[in-house]
């Protein structure tokens, strides 16, 4: 018996490879039809999981064995079988709350539709990632010597829940938001419900190239690229946020720019997921985080399910997870930790193109 449970699944070949190295020669085609054939299986327990109150929880990762770019590709039906068909193989732990992570959260009109036929409570991890987001874009400002008061931002995608959630932020602190958006009618009923102080602060704009060499902060809250997205103009040391999934922005684009997807979080206890998906040993992904840190507040009811966020669930599950001692850890870029010496790099890398721009300008007008 189980406290909680996490779906877990291989988002690349490198971790595939790690836990099924039979696999790494053989051919591709040959390979996504055997993950398609595959019956889920429990993967690891999650051991040392221990709050600050001196409660623990037990927990255990079941894999659906589908790659991200199956996920993306098969069928919605395939993939919905898939992801229902482990959930079935959880539930037979007796897991009390079970988390849809990675891009098993996209199933069922993310986990709305599952949880009206699905007897366990369940949760995408969705409020506490959403969280993190606001966070892990003011690191990255501090990191790259900026200020959130002085800063410009420009949003991606404004209708998405994501480009929401960061424009009702991020417009209390900065000194403009700029928002595009491809249905001003469904945006103007969000617009509406904003203070009349925010308001104040957001510009919406269609074409992106007349901003971008005015913005040190982008949210790009969609999954469609637009084309006239241009890295290039982007000043040094611009922060830039990938929301969308698959991850969509090139970080390696430009090294003078901080491209970032999120952060790592530390669960309290000697945490030990006995499992190798991609992080540093007791780190997880806020997915992850969030049906764990339910677990140990005993909270076993839906949570983070739909397309709409919830900004009083939001509050709520930050306020939990440092009660029971969760902190984030590092920020990531392309869902790998980043350390400090490669931001410090990409910082460095952005002074110096700076102080080659204004040796430039100086040396025109001389």
């Amino acid at each position: 018996m189980y406290d909680y449970a996490l779906i877990i699944h291989p988002t690349n070949e490198e971790l595939l490879h790690k836990y099924e190295p039979g696999m790494k020669n053989k051919p591709r085609i040959l390979v996504k039809k055997v993950l398609e054939w595959m019956s889920p299986f429990l993967a690891a327990e999650v051991t040392g999981l221990h709050s600050h109150l001196g409660r623990t929880a037990r927990g255990a990762l079941v894999m659906c064995p589908l790659l991200m770019e199956q996920m993306t590709t098969l069928s919605p039906h395939k993939v919905f079988k898939s992801v229902m068909r482990t959930l079935e193989f959880a539930q037979g732990l007796g897991p009390k709350i079970i988390g849809l992570t990675a891009y098993t959260a996209f199933s069922g009109n993310k986990g709305a539709d599952i949880a009206k036929v699905f007897p366990t409570p369940l949760t995408t991890g969705a409020n506490y990632s959403m969280a993190m987001i606001p966070e892990a874009i003011l690191r990255g400002l501090d990191f790259m010597e900026q200020q959130i008061g002085s800063s410009n931002v420009l949003v991606i995608g404004g209708n998405s829940g994501v480009a929401r959630y960061c424009i009702e932020i991020l417009a209390q602190f900065s000194a403009k938001v700029y928002v595009n958006v491809h249905n001003d009618e469904k945006f103007n009923i969000f617009f509406s419900t904003l203070s009349q102080e925010k308001k104040s602060r957001i510009a919406r704009v269609k074409e992106l190239n007349t901003v971008l060499d005015k913005v040190n902060i982008v949210v790009m809250g969609t999954n469609r690229f637009p084309p006239d997205f241009d890295l290039r103009k982007l000043h040094p040391g611009c922060v830039v946020y990938d929301a969308s999934y698959p991850r969509r922005v090139n970080a390696k684009a430009r090294n003078d720019i901080l491209v970032i997807d999120g952060v790592t979080v530390e669960p309290p206890g000697k945490t030990d997921f006995c499992f190798d998906f991609g992080l540093p040993k007791g780190l997880c992904y806020p997915c992850m985080a969030e049906p764990m840190i339910l677990a140990l507040e005993r909270k076993f009811e839906d949570y983070s399910l739909g397309k709409e966020f919830d900004v009083g669930k939001i509050r709520d599950i930050v306020r939990l997870g440092a009660k029971h001692g969760f902190s984030i850890h590092s920020l990531t870029s392309q869902d790998r930790p980043l350390t400090h010496d490669d931001i410090f790099k990409i910082r460095d890398n952005a002074l110096e193109r700076k102080r080659r721009k204004k040796r430039k300008f100086f040396l025109l007008w001389r």
